[in-house]
């Protein structure tokens, strides 16, 4: 057979998703044959309440080991490392076609997404419809594209986040600034971010969110001279939780690279800290003054 025929391939790829289809369905099949109507101690209502509305997803694994009708009721995949590089989904390790099956994704503890090497960027478009609840504790994407409302299901119980290569677009297909992505990451706890959104607001609005003060590490890299630096600097004088690692573009003016030796030379001839010194890195600051500023970082 010539492996090169279109005719050939695609009748390949539909006997392919013929057998899928028949497994799924054969699979399914075999999970209804035992399933039977229970009768339960408690009123019929009080158990479609709980079947519907699990508070966990060890609950609701719980649950459905006991008895399948919770699981008719209410068909949900729990899924705990979601992963995808190359364009494959990968759950706890092993692929799955995410577009495949009719029930609800319930997200338990990681994502780990890359876009890298593919034109169509907003992966995530497909399988937020699908998602019943997403719990992840760690929110680790790259070179890709999504929306606001899609982020804003994915990122509120994470702790750690890192977005290398990220764009993160409003529905007016805006770039969505920085500030607005902190303010949805209500339990972060570590944040990473490459070339993230500025304007002169960012970090005045930054310091009026109430979990921005509770993130332990926050590291901005690629950053432009829109960051207001006066507004950085009179925040870091008062910070005491809150450890700052900012590496700024190589374009900044020479102007901008002026102010912040200035505040380096500051930090650096400080005796004693009532503050969290922060770590910056910009073009023409100086070996020996970056060693110095990360040996104080590290320390307090």
């Amino acid at each position: 057979m010539n492996s090169s025929n279109p005719a050939s391939a695609t009748s390949s790829n539909r006997k392919c998703k013929a057998e899928d289809s028949i497994m799924v369905n054969c699979k399914r099949t075999k999970f209804m044959k035992t399933y039977h109507r229970q009768n339960f101690s408690m009123p019929d209502s009080v158990v479609f309440f709980v079947a519907k509305n699990p508070k966990t997803a060890v609950l609701y694994l719980k649950m459905v080991k006991t008895c399948k009708y919770f699981f008719i009721k209410n068909s949900i995949l729990v899924i705990h490392r979601l992963y995808t590089y190359g364009g494959k989904w990968k759950v706890n390790a092993k692929p799955l076609d995410l577009t495949k099956y009719t029930c609800k994704y319930w997200i338990a503890d990681e994502i780990y997404a890359s876009a890298r090497g593919f034109v169509d960027k907003n992966i995530f478009l497909p399988i937020v419809p699908k998602l019943y609840r997403c719990d992840v504790k760690s929110l680790f994407l790259y070179s890709q594209i999504i929306s606001y409302n899609d982020l804003s299901l994915l990122i509120s119980s994470a702790e750690r986040i890192r977005f290398i290569d990220v764009n993160v677009r409003d529905a007016e297909s805006t770039d969505v600034p920085i500030e607005d992505i902190v303010a949805i990451a209500v339990n972060a706890k570590y944040v990473y971010v490459t070339k993230p959104i500025i304007t002169r607001k960012t970090m005045k609005e930054l310091t009026k969110l109430p979990n921005f003060t509770k993130v332990d590490n926050f590291t901005l890299n690629n950053l432009s001279e829109a960051f207001d630096i006066e507004a950085f600097y009179s925040y870091m004088k008062k910070n005491q939780h809150t450890k700052f690692y900012i590496r700024f573009d190589p374009q900044i003016s020479d102007a901008f690279k002026n102010r912040l030796k200035t505040i380096v030379d500051e930090i650096l001839e400080t005796k004693q800290f009532n503050y969290k010194p922060p770590c910056f890195y910009f073009t023409g600051i100086g070996l020996q003054k970056i060693q110095k500023l990360r040996q104080f970082y590290n320390s307090h």
